[in-house]
């Protein structure tokens, strides 16, 4: 008897009120419909429509403005990421009441979106064993497919939740991806998971941003990745924080007795401090002698000194400078390479360059290898245009660029290059005195000064390399091609995935299927993608089916083997095999124990 048919037996005793198989369901599931059934919920009755006043909704949005600001770029960023359509993410403060929804057109005009909306409360008690309600009172990830559901008016909707923690360790909000698709939930799964990791590291910086936040992780690699576990210390050692992955990297030491950093980690805290501050990585070792390496998180140094200097905090900075990426840059592509040809000769004679771009074609790091070919010894600094408000005084931040003192630190006093971001999302006064600022610096190319601007602006023509005007300043502009376009995938990929995991491979079928897929976001896009299969999948080659699996494409059908296919009993145990590796989350090691066969039969039944 399959795992669906024993299942299926449970929920219709379930809804016949008898006794129901706890073995027949995940264990976090049958726990909540017994939770469900002893509150004197019905599971084919009505879930309570428990929702707060618009005035009541308003206030917990006040209460929570902080945190809003923080989830919404995640929230928007979510549900791009959802392939498909018929979708709905939504955030949840602590106590389980909407917030915040976005939902597209299909999932709006089904039924669900008039219980899932701004101001519902989904508390397990009220609506039955829902992700939300699940996650809040288990403080897990939680995912409820269908009929796992408690009432069975829910029986159609599949949704993901994850709660995010703040520093103290307290839930201060959950992030929800539901659907009436549920053949995408695993995928989605792993990207709530993701969204809430962003958030809750966020949060540990918005709220430790007076403290040191020491980031470290047994891999040097991983020390630039949302894994990275961090501490908060005071100057003279006091552990004042630690976010979850920190938590999970010192398994077996508790947190709890620990109040400073030499609790944690051995040797002479001042003497690991200065190291950090002047920029070095660090070895450390727990009191379980675990290795790690650590760094200071940049821009985490607390001012000590007094006046308003020490207020100056950037929570989403408009300039900044940098550094050089660690991880090789791939300009293989032919249409790239002469791009970056073209705007290195512009660079030499002080041409100001435009590069232009969807969202993710590598504009930034096409003016970074500009920059090093330039100057490298000079500063690289950015000004993000779209943190700049309309009466912004763009004549006052270039200004304050080049003073050799500037109070931000950053200077292009002794030369170097600026970078304008997304230039397009200037508006006002800001954008008139424009012109002005890249007037002021073109006059300075003499004294090691350059500029160059980044844009996805919309565009008449099509030519990858031409003049263009902004701002009254005719520009050389390079069109660089989306990834699709590409040519040097495969090498792009490889080099990705090499620097988000050393143990992870891609097989030349994996390869061919993510080359096949839509990135609206085109480089940002694949590295979230790549980011997935490192997390979910187990070290060793990544194969096709597992692309497959987190990222599943609209006309995927589950079919056997090429060996197996046209055999009747063959294709049976085929499709078993596939469907039960499909359940493991693709971990071939897991699919081989749950049906008592050989890792190899695994492997060969998943050939294509």
């Amino acid at each position: 008897m399959s795992m669906k048919t024993t299942f299926l037996q449970a929920r219709a005793a379930l809804d016949a009120g008898e006794r129901f198989a706890h073995a027949a369901m995940p264990e976090e599931i049958a726990r909540s419909w017994q939770r469900c059934l002893r509150v004197g919920l019905e599971p084919g009755g009505e879930p309570v429509d428990a929702v707060i006043s618009y005035q009541e909704l308003q206030l917990a949005r006040q209460q929570n403005e902080r945190l809003m600001e923080i989830v919404r770029p995640e929230l928007e960023l979510l549900s791009s990421q959802i392939a498909g359509t018929n979708y709905m993410t939504a955030f949840a403060d602590a106590n389980g009441t909407v917030l915040d929804a976005i939902m597209d057109a299909e999932f709006h005009a089904a039924e669900c979106s008039r219980s899932v909306r701004p101001g519902s409360i989904w508390r397990e008690d009220l609506r039955g064993t829902n992700a939300l309600g699940l996650a809040l009172f288990t403080g897990q990830t939680s995912m409820v497919t269908g009929p796992e559901h408690f009432f069975t008016r829910h029986g159609g909707v599949s949704c993901v939740c994850a709660p995010i923690f703040a520093s103290d360790g307290k839930i201060v909000g959950l992030l929800d991806a539901s659907s009436e698709v549920s053949d995408r939930q695993y995928h989605t799964k792993a990207l709530v998971s993701l969204a809430a990791t962003n958030i809750e590291n966020r949060l540990f910086i918005e709220s430790h941003r007076r403290d040191y936040i020491i980031q470290f992780h047994p891999r040097v690699e991983y020390l630039a990745t949302q894994s990275v576990g961090m501490v908060s210390v005071t100057e003279d050692g006091y552990v004042t924080g630690a976010n979850r992955s920190s938590a999970r990297l010192l398994s077996g030491m508790n947190f709890l007795t620990m109040n400073r950093f030499s609790d944690i980690f051995g040797g002479s805290f001042r003497s690991i401090l200065r190291k950090l501050i002047q920029g070095d990585t660090v070895e450390l070792s727990d009191g379980l002698n675990a290795s790690y390496f650590a760094r200071l998180r940049p821009m985490s140094r607390p001012r000590s000194g007094r006046g308003p200097a020490q207020e100056v905090t950037l929570r989403a900075p408009r300039l900044y400078r940098l550094e050089p990426q660690e991880q090789e840059l791939v300009f293989d592509d032919e249409l790239l390479r002469e791009c970056l040809r073209v705007a290195r000769r512009a660079a030499d004679v002080g041409q100001p360059v435009c590069i232009h771009g969807a969202t993710g074609t590598g504009k930034t790091a096409m003016a970074e290898v500009i920059h090093r070919h330039l100057h490298p010894a000079k500063p690289l600094i950015v000004v993000d245009c779209r943190r700049l408000t309309q009466d912004t005084d763009m004549r006052g931040v270039i200004g304050e660029l080049m003073q050799a003192t500037a109070p931000s630190g950053l200077s292009l006093a002794q030369g170097g290059t600026l970078l304008l971001e997304h230039v397009s999302a200037l508006a006002g006064l800001a954008a008139d005195e424009l012109n002005v600022l890249l007037d002021s610096v073109r006059r300075d190319v003499a004294a090691g000064h350059w500029y160059v601007v980044a844009t996805d602006q919309p565009h008449q023509d099509q030519t990858h390399i031409r003049t263009r005007t902004i701002a009254g300043v005719n520009m050389l502009t390079v069109d660089l091609p989306g990834l699709k376009a590409r040519t040097d995938f495969d090498k792009l990929a490889r080099i990705m995935l090499t620097d988000l995991s050393s143990q992870h491979q891609l097989s030349a079928k994996a390869l061919r299927k993510l080359a096949s897929m839509e990135r609206p976001g085109n480089l940002n896009d694949l590295r979230h993608h790549l980011q997935v299969l490192v997390a979910s999948c187990p070290a060793g080659i990544v194969r096709e089916t597992q692309v497959e699996h987190f990222f599943p494409s609209h006309q995927s059908e589950t079919r056997a083997c090429g060996r197996c296919l046209g055999v009747p009993m063959r294709e049976k145990r085929c499709l078993e095999v596939r469907r039960v590796f499909q359940i493991c989350q693709c971990n071939v090691a897991l699919t081989a124990r749950r049906l008592g066969i050989s890792r190899n039969t695994v492997y060969s039944h998943l050939k294509d």
